[in-house]
């Protein structure tokens, strides 16, 4: 008996390894992370920026896409989009399907880090990223930063790996990364700015411990220097090329991050527990001079060669589409007007939120597990100041201090944030874990406490991207989020063409003004009469021309006036979002009980307080308007039985009303 109950316990153990080994558990979050980002992921009504992403990729697999314009970046994400189209298919689910490739490649990243991170470190941080609600968010949503940020991934994980071990292709995959990536988004300036100067710094700490070490013969500090410095300066002097006043202010606030993330450095340096003759783990300037010239040769072609490609679409055209923000040939467009746009945008600071805590705020309040296991990473790269650790740490805090001083202030942006600091909550894990794996109690309270939070993490997951993802309870949504009624009205405009066409041997002619044309140029692709018209005081042509169905936002209303007679007039919420103010109930500190309070009751069931405007509490903002419909147009639907009035389509908002 007594061996049975042995053996049946010896079994159950095993099953338990078998269940619970690295292998295992990587498998249960490869489907973990494929289902949390492809379930449903065509149904949330699309963002006026998914939309034209969708809507450009079509016009590139249909052989009209104009050319590279930095108002819409691209055009990487245009071509594989439209690739994507063609295998699988046109519509709303495909439109999202990179995005989500890019969010899940990403989980797979702390892998290459392993031997950094530990296996239960590597591990943690991978879970991290599935269920984190910020990364799940974005990986479904159809922009281009799920992608950027698996291009600005790739490029730290070559930097680190040239650094430590050069090899002769190292330079032309960080130059064809770094191609790639102004292939997608402008900012990769950025990026090559942060680890340039971080280079200049390990080159600069490597030199100083040789001249301690006596060893300045072999590395000299003028080489060093001469090196670093050259790289600095061609960094700068691009930023002056591309820029205007805005470039040159942008350079300003670039010194002023550079600064700030020298003075972490040397924080770090400082209060690192290293030892008297510590020595470098690496040779920055020998890493630097690994490859020989024809190597570099090689590598400037290449990425020559992918740039020409990239912005000529793919050698077929070579001139760009003259627009205002890109108003010269394909490829000087691609050197030259992205930066110039970005900087422009960096000088207006028109779009976007202005607070400087933006990101700390949103994430305190989707990411305060991570950000909590991320203060245990700090404490181990204080104690071990490896380069890999110092690496990550720039990376984050420069990252934070970058997007936190540039002009707009996005929440897509948050993730090129949180992804590194995920790492350094990855190297918390292990250290947590490396502290209290030799006592069984420790352990069983340290997994019990881990199981706990990761229960949190993906219930409120799933409760951002499953319970009404599109709706302004959520600090994610942006003001370009459509409402409901986008859908609604999709779907019935459809069914009346149907029948409308059935009848009369034509198709209704539908007007859209241009500020409340997006998603509908995406949704309405196939619909022959949509047109996008521009409606002002002085431009009135297409409401003269009769049209069956008018969308108007709010503030042109009035040029319709005289359409009342022959039209039904419906009430009309475009896009909504919310505007918290994240300081509510902190006017003193005797209020500091509401602010908890507020925080408290929307973490757990997301319930808005009062928004900036000093709107009741609940109420989202809203871009809205009036449709005007033929009355003629009506009567048939309802006659016909088809009429589903769109204007109805309930919120899931304070009990089902925008307010």
């Amino acid at each position: 008996m007594i061996t049975q109950r042995s053996e049946r316990l010896k079994t159950a153990t095993q099953q338990v390894k078998r269940v619970t080994s690295p292998l295992s558990i990587i498998v249960i979050l490869v489907i973990v992370a494929l289902t949390l980002r492809l379930l449903s992921l065509g149904e949330r009504p699309f963002h006026h920026d998914e939309s034209l992403d969708a809507w450009f990729s079509l016009r590139f697999l249909n052989g009209e896409y104009n050319g590279y314009d930095p108002v819409y970046h691209g055009p990487l994400r245009f071509y594989l989009t439209a690739a994507i189209f063609w295998v699988f298919g046109v519509a709303d689910i495909t439109a999202r399907l990179l995005a989500a490739i890019a969010g899940f490649i990403l989980v797979f990243a702390p892998l290459l880090w392993r031997k950094h991170l530990g296996i239960v470190g590597t591990i943690g941080a991978m879970t991290l990223i599935s269920v984190s609600p910020t990364m799940v968010y974005f990986s479904r949503f159809g922009r281009e930063d799920s992608l950027f940020l698996l291009l600005t991934t790739s490029f730290v994980i070559l930097f680190i790996a040239f650094l430590v071990n050069p090899q002769g292709w190292h330079p032309t995959a960080l130059l064809t990364t770094i191609v790639l990536s102004m292939a997608i988004k402008e900012s990769i300036l950025l990026v090559v700015f942060l680890f340039g100067v971080l280079t200049l710094f390990l080159a600069l700490q490597e030199s100083l411990s040789r001249i301690k070490q006596g060893t300045l013969e072999r590395f000299p500090l003028l080489s060093s220097l001469l090196i670093s410095g050259i790289g600095l300066l061609s960094l700068t002097l691009i930023l002056i090329w591309v820029g205007d006043s805005g470039g040159n202010e942008t350079i300003i606030k670039i010194a002023c991050y550079c600064g700030l993330l020298l003075l972490v450095i040397v924080g770090i340096r400082v209060f690192s527990t290293t030892e008297k003759d510590h020595q470098p783990e690496i040779s920055i300037i020998k890493s630097l001079r690994e490859p020989n010239l024809k190597q570099w040769s090689i590598s400037l072609v290449i990425a020559s060669i992918t740039f020409i490609a990239l912005f000529s679409q793919l050698f077929t055209n070579f001139s760009g589409p003259n627009t205002t923000s890109a108003p010269y040939g394909a490829l000087r467009n691609g050197l030259t007007a992205g930066f110039q746009y970005w900087s422009n945008q960096q000088s207006t600071g028109a779009r976007g939120d202005s607070r400087w805590h933006y990101y700390l705020s949103m994430l305190i309040a989707y990411e305060w597990v991570i950000l909590f296991i991320a203060l245990f990473g700090i404490w181990k790269i204080i104690q071990q100041p490896t380069l890999f650790n110092q690496t990550i740490m720039w990376w984050a805090l420069g990252g934070l201090i970058v997007y936190s001083w540039a002009a707009e202030r996005m929440p897509w942006l948050i993730i090129h944030i949180l992804l590194p600091i995920i790492i350094i909550a990855g190297l918390g894990i292990q250290h947590i874990w490396e502290t209290v794996s030799t006592q069984k109690k420790r352990k069983q309270i340290a997994c019990s406490v881990a199981l706990v939070l990761l229960i949190f993490v993906a219930f409120q997951s799933i409760k951002t991207n499953f319970d009404g993802p599109g709706e302004p309870k959520e600090l994610l949504v942006q003001a370009g989020q459509a409402t409901p009624e986008v859908i609604a009205w999709t779907n019935q405009i459809h069914e009346l063409n149907r029948v409308f066409y059935a009848e009369n041997g034509k198709h209704l002619s539908v007007q859209i003004d241009s500020d409340i044309y997006w998603p509908y140029g995406w949704y309405l692709r196939d619909f022959p009469t949509s047109t996008y018209a521009t409606i002002t005081t002085g431009n009135t042509a297409t409401l003269a021309a009769s049209p069956d169905i008018i969308f108007l936002p709010q503030w042109d209303r009035n040029l319709a006036q005289n359409l009342v007679d022959d039209y039904a007039i419906f009430p009309y919420n475009h896009r909504w979002w919310w505007v918290p103010q994240y300081d509510a109930g902190f006017s003193s500190i005797a209020d500091t009980q509401t602010l908890l309070i507020n925080w408290g009751q929307w973490i757990w069931n997301r319930t808005p307080w009062q928004n900036i405007q000093g709107s009741p509490d609940g109420c989202p903002s809203a871009l809205a308007g009036n449709v005007y419909m033929k009355e003629s147009v009506l009567s048939m639907a309802q006659k016909k039985e088809v009429w589903n009035s769109p204007h109805l389509t309930p919120s899931l908002i304070q009990g089902g009303s925008l307010c």
